[in-house]
């Protein structure tokens, strides 16, 4: 481990992401809640600032970061910068237990969006623009932001987006690591504005499109009403959001490919194609599922389209209690909650294209047991997925199931029955949200233990980073130094 190296880029990133915590002021200055946010947010982000320029008071003369160290950057940065989100809260009196303050810091910043908070709409207006801003940070990535920010990124840096960027490939859309990420923050954006755009013009009001745009943006579901989406009864506001849950689940090169060689070059993609499948064919099947307990059958396509994009990109709102609907609705429900969104979106989950790898390969070895000269290579794209690639996403399925049975475990000393103790450690390493039974989209996390809460937090930070970067940190062999 390169301590120089890893201690001087670390400050950098502290000193940027003290930023982040300056924009909450923005909205107490208009709200006219100015001191108590100068008082919290104001502090903490100083604190952070002076933290950082003591790290980087001496630069090392050449900055190396190996995939090892740029993943213990990423785990650092997440998990200090959720501290440090948590102290705020903490300072604004809003939240002021660590615990839960710390939970629904990461929750926010993994974009899973489960709360403890049983009224949301108590808050002042910085701290829900602040537990909304989380997840547009988080959704594309806090790294990726400071890569926009800080022109002076190391070549190296590419570690530390591989290691923060979900899916089991990472590709640089351009040569430079800092325009992959600028690109990545435009599309972005752009799509953040037109989601606020279109809530705006369905008569939500200007704050509550900026919270729900967020929300949607990083796939990630708070909300500033405590009946979530369902407190509008807007058909409207519903299937815009639906919309844009969907597109927020697609991966991001889609749409720079659509930009730069056409949106039919884009359109090729077989991961797009597996994720508009599965979302279709499984928001029909829910539809019919809940059509006979649905007053109509457009309210059935509504919700059941709304709760399938919802749930399956990880975000988490609500209109209705899918946990009232049919059992049969509840198990497609629980299915697209494990597959996920797509690699590169802002979704979570295991992600299509592993899904995809993990039926082709499970295809594969039933021809090959039939007839062993038999070669059936798995193709992805059309391309021949080589074993270097197929073995990753693999060891990947393995590690993603030991920390769901082992959150399992742990959660059901705290849990009133196993669907509640599975679906929570479900929801929190697929950072999507809200479970089922106990915490169902009109339930909340505030019952369970600090010991069941931290242990949820941990789960939210390990699936958000995809799990190699939070077992590397607590590696004893990682932290050894090497020149």
């Amino acid at each position: 481990m390169n301590l120089h190296s890893l201690c001087y880029t670390q400050g950098r990133i502290y000193q940027i992401c003290s930023l982040l915590l300056l924009v909450p002021l923005v909205v107490a200055l208009f709200f006219g809640e100015i001191m108590p946010a100068l008082l919290s947010f104001g502090i903490v982000a100083a604190g952070l600032f002076a933290l950082g320029t003591l790290m980087t008071f001496k630069k090392p003369k050449k900055i190396r970061l190996r995939a090892s160290e740029g993943m213990v950057i990423t785990f650092l940065t997440w998990l200090s910068i959720s501290l440090a989100g948590a102290l705020a809260f903490m300072l604004a009196g809003e939240i002021p237990d660590f615990v839960n303050a710390f939970f629904e810091t990461v929750s926010g910043f993994t974009t899973t969006g489960s709360t403890i908070l049983q009224d949301v709409e108590s808050l002042s207006h910085y701290c829900l623009f602040w537990r909304s801003f989380t997840h547009f940070i988080g959704g594309m990535g806090v790294l990726v932001f400071t890569f926009v920010i800080n022109a002076d990124s190391p070549a190296d840096s590419v570690n530390i987006m591989k290691a923060e960027m979900p899916g089991p490939y990472f590709g640089k859309l351009v040569s430079r690591i800092r325009k992959t990420a600028v690109i990545l923050y435009a599309i972005y954006f752009v799509m953040t504005l037109i989601t606020f755009a279109f809530l705006c013009f369905g008569g939500m009001p200007v704050f509550d499109s900026i919270i729900h745009a967020f929300g949607a943006a990083g796939t990630g579901g708070f909300s500033n009403k405590n009946a979530s989406i369902g407190f509008y009864n807007s058909s409207y506001i519903n299937w815009v959001l639906t919309v844009a849950m969907v597109l927020f689940g697609v991966n991001f090169q889609v749409y720079f490919i659509g930009l730069r060689k056409g949106i039919r070059q884009a359109l090729r993609s077989e991961e797009l194609h597996w994720y508009l499948g599965i979302y279709l064919t499984i928001s029909m099947l829910v539809t019919l599922g809940i059509l006979r307990q649905s007053p109509n059958t457009a309210q059935a396509f509504e919700h059941s389209f709304f709760a399938v994009s919802s749930i399956m990109s990880t975000t988490g709102y609500a209109t209705l209690d899918f946990t009232l609907w049919p059992l049969v609705s509840q198990v497609l429900l629980l299915f697209v909650m494990l597959i996920g969104a797509s690699a590169g979106s802002t979704g979570g989950g295991l992600k299509v294209s592993r899904f995809v790898v993990y039926l082709k390969s499970a295809r594969q070895q039933i021809f090959q047991a039939r007839d062993q000269r038999q070669v059936v290579p798995v193709r992805v794209d059309g391309q021949i997925l080589p074993e270097s690639d197929k073995q990753p996403v693999l060891r990947y399925l393995s590690i993603y199931l030991i920390f769901l049975g082992l959150g399992t475990v742990l959660l059901s000393l705290d849990s009133p029955d196993l669907m509640t103790s599975f679906s929570a450690a479900a929801t929190a390493v697929n950072n999507v949200g809200p479970g089922f039974s106990a915490i169902g989209p009109a339930s909340n996390f505030s019952g369970f233990s600090d010991f069941t809460k931290m242990v949820l937090s941990f789960l939210m930070l390990a699936g958000r980073l995809e799990f190699l970067p939070f077992l590397l940190f607590f590696s004893p062999k990682t932290w050894q130094r090497t020149s």
